[in-house]
């Protein structure tokens, strides 16, 4: 996904590039509105026609031309950081701040033309067309950067089917009236922004890094094209004439907030990588002193030298372990579901293997439990999805209080599914553990604030015997058949299902 957005990200720019040259005379690239008698401003000519010649004789060229290169500076400055670090997020950030410099050149009065035929190509629909391309590459870039797709997968595919519309909206701008479709962008933008916004709220909710510079930046944008629209729907009021840098300013205000955001996020990858370079370091040198220690021991008379090569020795196992401890504190952390505090997915495929083989070689039975909650969709749906987390996090601390041995694992399959893994349990047991977490969750209200909801589970049970061609796989398979046969007969209840050599079929 990442290197087709890049892709993409590539073509547009040099998309936007290849149209910026090729409207080039020998000596000058732009030409000004007033100097080639057009006295057409674009963003006053779309909403109110009038005589714009004195607005841009008040604008002197050079600061015009400090506006645009600086605008322009910038764009080359994001590629060359892109060429540098070779992040596809910075690439569409470059893509973004070109789109964004060409339209400010076009709402200074600034326009592209071919030599002698003083005509200029793409003014019926070249804003509305920068401006859907250019909240292509924001959308884009925020994919790329936040990880939305992990975070919030609703959130993901509203901005990608966002990105496919505006996509397919595109030829349109060829079409329609340039009223209209100019009109159509400044609501696609607003929509684009209060949509992003939405995404940044949520980001800060998660706590996740940059979330809130982002919010900013979106916010900032919010507040020009609500100016927009009123400019659009107040004829007394033209944004760009009676304030002519307003989007100059917007522009360097988002460039401002954007730079910070980068800057702070590689803040943060070397803040991260020196923390870990200095725990590296750390046991490096523990490591490394205790081996000097050893050299210097062996220089001592022999019976010095066992009674110390074995007290340095245990110091160095003892430094061992603790970094053995650390990685596997480390690693535990990366199967540990997050929302529930169980094993994940990851964790159960593991785990079910090295039992299933435990259990061939010891000869003892291995039982699994499948859970899962009733109804758990009209809870979603009556009370919400972070409701529904919490309700999951419920259910989870009953399962991990009723595993009572060390062996016992509880997993979070997926969704609002569970598994128990039992080592050296036969059928009985599990059935009487799954009991007891069945009675426990089914006689006690979950309460979140002011709501009571009644929760109950269905669970299948499967047990396995060492019976001959039977895999970890079929042994799911039956629990899971198990699980199904008890919500078939009314859930809130324990099912069982015997493992056969025929259960494949």
């Amino acid at each position: 996904m990442n290197q087709k957005l890049a892709l993409i990200a590539g073509i547009f720019c040099s998309f936007i590039s290849i149209m910026f040259f090729i409207f080039m005379t020998e000596d000058v690239i732009g030409f000004h509105y007033a100097d080639v008698k057009e006295n057409i401003l674009a963003y006053s000519y779309l909403i109110e026609p009038s005589n714009t010649t004195d607005a841009l004789d008040k604008r002197g060229l050079l600061t015009d031309g400090l506006a645009i290169g600086s605008a322009f500076a910038l764009t080359f400055s994001m590629l060359l950081i892109y060429l540098a670090n070779g992040q596809r997020a910075v690439l569409l950030l470059s893509g973004y701040f070109l789109i964004r410099a060409i339209i400010l050149t076009l709402l200074l009065g600034y326009v592209l033309e071919v030599g002698a035929s003083r005509f200029y190509t793409l003014f019926d629909f070249d804003i509305p067309l920068l401006v859907i391309l250019s909240k292509l590459m924001l959308m884009w870039f925020a994919l790329l950067i936040f990880h939305i797709k992990k975070e919030s997968k609703k959130t993901y595919w509203l901005i990608k089917s966002t990105s496919w519309a505006l996509v397919l909206y595109l030829p349109v701008c060829f079409i329609l009236p340039i009223e209209v479709s100019f009109k159509l962008s400044v609501f696609i933008e607003l929509a684009v922004g209060l949509l992003l916004l939405a995404a940044a709220v949520q980001l800060i909710q998660k706590n996740q890094r940059l979330s809130v510079l982002f919010a900013a930046f979106v916010f900032a944008q919010l507040i020009i094209d609500l100016l927009k629209i009123i400019a659009l729907f107040n004829l007394n009021t033209d944004v760009y004439q009676d304030s002519p840098y307003l989007y100059t300013s917007s522009f360097w205000l988002s460039g401002c907030f954007t730079v910070f955001m980068l800057s702070r996020g590689y803040y943060y990858q070397i803040q991260d990588k020196e923390i870990a370079e200095q725990r590296a370091l750390a046991s490096l040198q523990k490591s490394k002193k205790a081996q000097e220690d050893l050299l210097i021991l062996k220089e001592e008379n022999q019976e010095k030298l066992e009674s110390r090569v074995q007290e340095r020795t245990l110091e160095l196992n003892i430094a061992l372990q603790e970094l053995e401890e650390a990685n596997k504190e480390l690693e535990e952390k990366n199967t540990l579901d997050e929302l529930t505090g169980l094993y994940n997915r990851r964790y159960y495929d593991q785990k079910i293997v090295a039992e299933y083989r435990r259990s061939r070689r010891n000869l003892t039975p291995l039982s699994l439990v499948v859970i899962d909650i009733d109804h758990f969709k009209n809870v979603n749906d009556t009370h919400g999805h972070i409701v529904g987390d919490k309700c999951l996090v419920w259910v989870a601390k009953k399962i991990k209080d009723i595993l009572g041995r060390v062996t016992d694992l509880g997993c979070r399959y997926g969704g609002e599914e569970f598994c128990l893994i039992l080592p050296e349990t036969d059928t009985k047991g599990a059935i009487s553990l799954a009991e007891t977490l069945r009675t426990s969750i089914c006689s006690e209200i979950f309460v979140d604030g002011d709501q009571k909801i009644p929760i109950t589970i269905s669970c299948g049970i499967s047990t396995y015997w060492q019976q001959p061609d039977i895999t970890p796989t079929e042994i799911f398979d039956a629990a899971d058949q198990a699980l199904y046969k008890a919500k078939d007969n009314g859930r809130n209840q324990v099912q069982k299902k015997i493992l056969t050599e025929t259960i494949k079929s």
